[in-house]
């Protein structure tokens, strides 16, 4: 491991950026210490992570109430640790969750993205990477009967080697939850919230799914 090199990749409260471009997706949610693939095709898109890979390399991740023009308030930021060009024209990238923002101000650029004034005052925690105490089999089991009700082949075998902190930022982004669902979660005010209404939303969803299938 190469210790001296490992300050240019870390990220604290000062070096957070006080703008960052927004890439408002619908149904997609990204939380720190997750990782969300991205795969960039519309021109304006490509020239923003062109932009970004530039400068802090970092893209703020929202979703839209109703519109592109009409965005839920709370985001998160994530840096692009990956990426590769196609030979399609796309760029195929990797984000990784750093920490939640709150939108200020957005502004349209002339490459046709929005540049966003965000503000990070009180998710500073989500840097610190705690690691909450959890019940991982319960939730585990509890995600494995959402899927499994879902029809969907999901290898949670996968995850026994994860950080809590993993855990509880993997599952929420894969699970097919709907949007605010997503922005509840998104919205959690600290893990143990975050444990509370990840839980919540699976009971409800799996018995809501249960019902419909007995008719």
């Amino acid at each position: 491991m190469n210790d001296k090199a490992k300050h240019l990749f870390e990220i604290d409260h000062k070096s957070l950026p006080t703008s960052v471009p927004l890439f408002p997706l619908d149904n997609v949610l990204l939380l720190p210490f997750g990782n969300l693939p991205l795969n960039m095709f519309e021109e304006r898109y490509v020239k923003m992570a062109m932009d970004c890979l530039k400068s802090h390399r970092m893209i703020g991740m929202i979703q839209p109430r109703t519109s592109s023009d009409d965005l839920f308030q709370m985001g998160c930021i994530g840096k692009i640790t990956s990426y590769t060009e196609t030979k399609d024209f796309r760029i195929m990238l990797n984000l990784e969750g750093i920490c939640r923002f709150i939108l200020k101000d957005k502004v349209m650029t002339e490459a046709g993205y929005c540049m966003a004034e965000v503000e990070f005052t009180d998710y500073l925690d989500d840097l610190n990477g705690f690691e909450p105490k959890i019940d991982r089999n319960e939730l585990i089991q509890k995600y494995s009967n959402f899927f499994k009700m879902k029809n969907l082949d999901i290898d949670l075998e996968a995850l026994t080697e994860t950080s809590n902190i993993q855990l509880l930022s993997t599952l929420p982004m894969i699970a097919p939850f709907d949007k605010m669902d997503k922005q509840a979660i998104l919205e959690s005010s600290n893990l143990h919230d975050r444990v509370d209404t990840i839980n919540s939303i699976l009971d409800i969803n799996t018995f809501e799914i249960g019902n419909v299938s007995k008719h």
